[in-house]
């Protein structure tokens, strides 16, 4: 590196806080950069935190905030600006690893020397940050096709984890210290390096720094206001704080704050919370059952929580799952499900996600709780039926069923294992470009986007198209596996990530960081469109093959035009049969389709050495991917979203609500994660609550997967859209996650309000 601004130390030089720290940071990396991978690690996370830690706010209950802005950091999942491959312009992503925010250092610096010194981080860190290793080691096939306008997009590594908290709140911050130690000492004596373990210890330093950090600003605004209520507030956050690093947590206010500063620090802006009851169960009726708090007092506690997690993580993920089938304290566990709703209720907001994982067993009072709260238009709790999900799990991830049971519905709900296995999601796949591609002997928008199929004319028969569909699908899903196996081989050479390594199960055991190490390495490619790609396909089926009505090049015609001079072409794939009827015709080829793709990707993942990879249909990436492709088959125009996850396209389950749920439990369970969004109107929850529950038990019994619920009032949301500042409270559900109504474009708006209300 030619440069020479940072090879003078932050110290010597004026610089904003950010850019101190962003230098500090890089300074530290190249002090460390012929080191062991866990020392570097270890001595950047000290570069980074606390520096990179929030301000406690006046009423926070617990410590633990986000910066306002970081330039260069380390994590496991983060969204930052990235130059683009092709062009150089800056697009948003998800970084794992060591993470460098480009967009960002094109807006910032106030002084020439701050300019100079940015313009070296820049050119620094193009050449050492992760995502950048991960896609130079992509070979010209992935190159080629793994692109945003292709069947597939690749271009992240970012990861996401769940640590396990009943480990870290069992064993506490001087346990888990005392486990890397005899650990550490195993390997000595067997002769093996030592280094990672040495990386572990200098880690858990750093969450123990971090609450000193804080356990001093606590006691600093405790001395600055004159408030008695709010000293004794902080003081009590500064005491559990002390406590923390002292011993494994005693109350529940200090099991919330070691779970929250420890998670904070493994993710970032994604936050994930796995079996939350479990880990905060006892701790919670032991607490209200001795007097030490009342049960007003603990729900509290959570709102506090979920406050922390909401302010501090990002909108779309963030998932606070609780219940289901293999948990060690179930009785206790409930308890805190019951208070978790009440603090929903209560909270409010888009995050944290609380997800509802329950079975034929399950306490009935709980799923009466859960209809309360969502009655009340808070979107929460998502519903998994884990009669259904577990056994789905342990087929398309080749779990065993003791270990299907920690299948955790992450971020948009797509699957992973709680605390076993590393999410990686860095590929989206465009079911309905597949399908163009087959149209076009592998072209689509007019470049090549997989193998040379065949042309229309050579497709006489229905069969024919659709096997030509199928090796596109087969493709598309050999890019992703392979682009995975990019970042499982380039990312451990360059981090260990230890905090989230340490609370991932058999890292510590194996001696590996949590992408190597783990029980389970899989990916899941996150799936859209799989709706418009059935219905197309039903649709080309009935009017060309059966009925003959119209040619496949008429049709392909009509697309390539996008339906102009076409408008009774498109009347006709308008009011073809649609997904969400109970149209077996449909429905069959929509299930087909996801056994067909996730076959593929199984197939293509266990030819690159994973041991899982899944295609999820969950994801609200369909209204990008929507954006990014031509008219289709259905009668979708170009550029329209897609229908979002499990649903039928918005508006078009035209049958009602029996024979909705009729067709969503025809899917076959063994997928890599399914969403399936439900718009009922308030005055049907109101008047027919029992009836409405009734149903969707009925629902669950025969196979339903999950549902998620957005309840309304007939007219708030076109109101919404009128006069927005009056309606700020209304929440809806997009894909597998939730937004207030009025932050959305006006393109969701209008999908969402097409979408069916009952």
């Amino acid at each position: 590196m030619s440069s020479t601004m940072l090879e003078r130390p932050a110290s010597e030089l004026s610089l904003s806080p950010l850019i101190a720290q962003a230098l500090d940071f890089t300074e530290t990396y190249k002090r460390y950069i012929d080191a062991p991978i866990a020392i570097r690690e270890a001595m950047c996370l000290k570069a980074q935190y606390p520096a990179l830690m929030g301000q406690i706010r006046h009423g926070d209950m617990f410590a633990g905030r986000k910066a306002t802005a970081r330039l260069t950091y380390l994590g496991t999942i983060w969204w930052a600006g990235t130059p683009a491959r092709a062009d150089g312009r800056f697009h948003e992503t998800k970084q794992g690893g060591y993470c460098f925010d480009f967009a960002l250092a094109s807006s910032i610096g106030e002084t020439e020397e701050e300019k100079r010194v940015v313009a070296e981080l820049v050119e620094f860190w193009r050449e050492h940050y992760t995502l950048g290793k991960v896609t130079a080691a992509y070979d010209d096939e992935i190159r080629a096709y793994g692109r945003g306008n292709g069947q597939v997009g690749s271009g992240a590594n970012g990861f996401c984890v769940t640590i396990n908290s009943d480990r870290l709140l069992q064993r506490g911050l001087p346990g888990l210290m005392e486990d890397v130690k005899l650990r550490r000492e195993r390997a000595l004596k067997a002769g093996e390096d030592a280094s990672l373990f040495d990386g572990f210890a200098i880690a858990l330093e750093v969450v123990i720094d971090v609450a000193h950090h804080y356990r001093r600003q606590a006691l600093e605004m405790a001395q600055q206001t004159p408030d008695a209520a709010e000293q004794a507030r902080l003081r009590e956050v500064a005491d559990t704080l002390q406590a923390i690093t002292e011993h494994a947590p005693r109350t529940l206010r200090e099991a919330i704050q070691l779970f929250w500063l420890y998670t904070h620090l493994v993710g970032g802006n994604h936050p994930e919370s796995f079996r939350l009851d479990v880990s905060l169960g006892d701790f919670l009726a032991r607490d209200i059952d001795s007097g030490l708090i009342t049960e007003e007092q603990a729900i509290e506690m959570v709102q506090s929580l979920w406050r922390m997690i909401n302010e501090n993580g990002a909108d779309a993920v963030c998932r606070v799952v609780v219940g289901g089938k293999g948990r060690r304290n179930p009785k206790n566990a409930d308890r805190f499900v019951m208070i978790a709703m009440e603090a929903t209720r209560r909270h409010r907001r888009v995050t944290p996600q609380l997800t509802y994982r329950f079975d034929k067993d399950h306490d009935p009072r709980l799923m009466r709780k859960a209809f309360d709260v969502l009655g009340e238009g808070c979107c929460f709790p998502m519903l998994y039926n884990d009669d259904v999900c577990v056994p789905g799990a342990a087929r398309s991830m080749h779990l065993p069923m003791e270990d299907a049971h920690l299948y955790y519905p992450l971020g948009c709900g797509e699957y992973m294992v709680g605390w076993a296995s590393p999410s990686v999601l860095c590929c989206s796949w465009s079911i309905p470009k597949s399908l163009d591609a087959a149209l076009h002997d592998g072209y689509s928008g007019g470049i090549l986007a997989g193998p040379r199929t065949g042309s229309i004319e050579q497709f006489d028969s229905f069969e024919k198209l659709y096997a030509a569909f199928l090796r596109q699908v087969e493709f598309a899903a050999i890019i992703a596996a392979k682009a995975y196996r990019c970042v499982f081989d380039v990312t451990p050479q360059d981090c260990c990530f230890l905090l989230a390594s340490l609370l991932t199960d058999d890292c510590l055991e194996n001696g590996k960081g949590v992408l190597e190490g783990s029980r389970y390495l899989g990916a899941c490619t996150m799936g859209h469109g799989f709706t418009n790609a059935a219905d197309s396909l039903a649709a080309i089926r009935k009017l060309v093959y059966q009925e003959k009505k119209l040619t496949l090049k008429q049709l392909v015609e009509a697309l390539d035009a996008n339906f102009e001079g076409y408008e009774e072409i498109q009347k006709l794939l308008q009011a073809a049969p649609k997904f969400g009827n109970d149209i077996d015709e449909v429905d069959e080829l929509l299930v087909d389709i996801y056994r067909q793709t996730n076959a593929a990707a199984d197939r293509a993942g266990r030819q690159v050495g994973l041991g899982f990879h899944t295609v999820s249909s969950i994801n609200p990436g369909g209204y990008g991917m929507g954006a990014a492709c031509g008219a289709t088959a259905d009668g979708r125009k170009k550029g329209e979203p897609f229908a979002i996850g499990h649903a039928p396209t918005a508006g078009k389950d035209t049958s009602g609500l029996t024979a909705l749920f009729n067709s969503v439990a025809k899917i076959d369970p063994a997928n890599g994660g399914a969403v399936t969004n439900f718009k009922i109107s308030r005055e049907m929850f109101t008047s027919s609550r029992e009836k409405l529950q009734a149903m969707f038990d009925v629902y669950f019994d025969m196979g339903g997967m999950e549902a998620t619920l957005t309840v309304v009032n007939r007219n708030d949301l076109q109101a919404a859209m009128k006069e927005p500042e009056k309606y700020t409270h209304i929440l809806v559900r997009l894909g597998g996650w939730c937004a207030r109504f009025v932050d959305l474009d006006r393109t969701v708006q209008e999908e969402i309000i097409r979408r069916t209300l009952y």
